[in-house]
C-alpha cells in the first residue's frame, strides 16, 4: 500500500486584483463561491496537484495527489483546499522545496448541461522558485511550524532481535511504525506572477 500524506487546509485563491502569468485577474467572493460549488457537483474530476505550470498540450506529468474539500474561509474571501493522496516523500519536500503553489481554472466554464460555472478549478501547481502572482497566501511552511526548518530527526525503537522478550520487540517495531507513517499536515496555495 502506498504512503501516502493529507495536507489540510491549504489556502489556494484570495479574492483580490492579482497580476499572474496571463494578465490581470480579478477574483471576487462570488468567484470563489462558485469554485466551491462547480467542485461540490462535481463538473469536473477533482483537481490535480502537479510540480509547476507546463503546457498542456504535452503535459503528461504524474499527479501528485489530488485537491479535495474545497471551501471557503476568511469570511468568504479565501477559497480552501485539502492536498490528498500525496506521497509522504513529496509532502516531506513541499516546506522546503514547494512553499507556495498557483491554481489552474477555468473561468466561465459551460458544462455540457450548459450550466456556466464562473470558476472550476482545474489543478494546483507546486511553485518552487517561481513566484506565485497571489503573494498573499500563507506558505506551506507556516503548516508545519517550527519542525519544517529543523533538521530532519530520525527517531530509532528496536531492541536487538536475540535479547529480551518477543512481546517487548513487537511492542518496540508497533511503536516505530506509528512513528513512521503518522501524518503529516499542512496549508497554502497562489497564481503564478509574470516576472519583472
Amino acid at each position: 500500500m502506498p504512503n501516502l500524506r493529507t495536507i489540510r487546509g491549504v489556502e489556494l485563491v484570495r479574492v483580490g486584483t492579482w497580476e499572474i502569468s496571463i494578465g490581470e485577474w480579478t477574483v471576487t467572493a462570488d468567484d470563489l463561491a462558485a469554485a466551491v460549488a462547480a467542485h461540490d457537483a462535481g463538473v469536473l474530476p477533482r483537481p490535480r496537484l502537479k510540480i509547476g505550470h507546463t503546457d498542456p498540450r504535452f503535459d503528461g506529468g504524474p499527479a501528485l495527489g489530488r485537491v479535495d474539500n474545497l471551501r471557503l474561509a476568511d469570511g468568504g474571501n479565501t477559497l480552501v483546499g485539502d492536498f490528498v493522496d500525496v506521497p509522504a516523500a513529496v509532502a516531506s519536500l513541499l516546506p522546503h522545496s514547494y512553499p507556495s503553489r498557483s491554481v489552474e481554472a477555468l473561468i466561465d466554464y459551460t458544462a455540457s448541461d450548459g450550466t456556466v460555472w464562473p470558476l472550476v478549478i482545474q489543478a494546483v501547481a507546486l511553485l518552487g522558485q517561481t513566484a506565485p502572482g497571489i503573494e498573499t497566501l500563507a506558505d506551506i511552511t507556516n503548516l508545519y511550524g517550527v519542525a519544517a526548518s529543523s533538521a530532519r530527526r530520525v527517531v530509532v525503537a528496536a531492541t536487538p532481535a536475540h535479547v529480551g522478550d518477543p512481546a517487548d520487540r513487537a511492542r518496540a517495531v508497533a511503536v516505530a511504525r506509528a512513528r513512521r507513517t503518522r501524518t503529516i499536515r499542512t496549508l497554502t496555495v497562489s497564481h503564478e506572477r509574470t516576472p519583472a
